[in-house]
């Protein structure tokens, strides 16, 4: 495993990334969002216009306008809390990037068995390149992992599922 940052010596300080998008019912209530939101911006115009106009004719015009200004801060804050409600922004825990350079044999369990073994830590596996060589394969995975993960317990975790690294697990950041 090899140093892919743009300096020569790794830095071993995790790399937070993005929250994950939902991977299952991500787009399923958007089209609701979109018509709450449609609904209001509808109901706002309706109400501006209406105020425009009683306003103009009305001798309570400045109760209208306060009435008027309420329906919309009470529009605006129920949008809030229903998004809120609805879509709450949770944060991903923290995670880093490996490159890993592996020396796989050529057996039909080899492959699950790092994968399980990656698995169970929590480490997901986002590419894997292999290249053949006569005997064995050398696997270049990129990898997502918890942040607490140390270039020793990669190894170790590799190296029990019987990929042993070529080189040093590299932190991509």
């Amino acid at each position: 495993m090899e140093q892919t940052e743009h300096t020569e010596h790794p830095t071993m300080q995790p790399t937070p990334t993005l929250p994950r998008a939902r991977r299952r019912g991500a787009g399923t209530h958007r089209w609701r969002r979109d018509s709450v939101e449609l609904a209001a911006v509808f109901v706002s115009v309706t109400a501006a216009d209406l105020v425009a106009k009683i306003v103009v004719r009305g001798p309570d015009g400045p109760v209208v306008l306060a009435a008027a200004a309420l329906a919309l801060l009470s529009t605006a804050l129920f949008h809030t809390w229903w998004s809120q409600r609805h879509h709450p922004h949770s944060p991903a825990p923290p995670t880093a990037l490996w490159r890993v350079r592996t020396a796989a044999r050529s057996t039909p369990d080899g492959l699950a068995r790092v994968h399980t073994a990656l698995a169970d830590q929590h480490v997901a596996v986002l590419s894997r390149q292999p290249h053949p060589l006569p005997g064995t394969t050398v696997d270049e995975l990129y990898l997502r992992a918890p942040h607490t993960l140390t270039p020793t317990d990669l190894t170790t975790l590799l190296a029990t599922a019987g990929h042993p690294l070529l080189d040093t697990p590299t932190r991509i950041g």
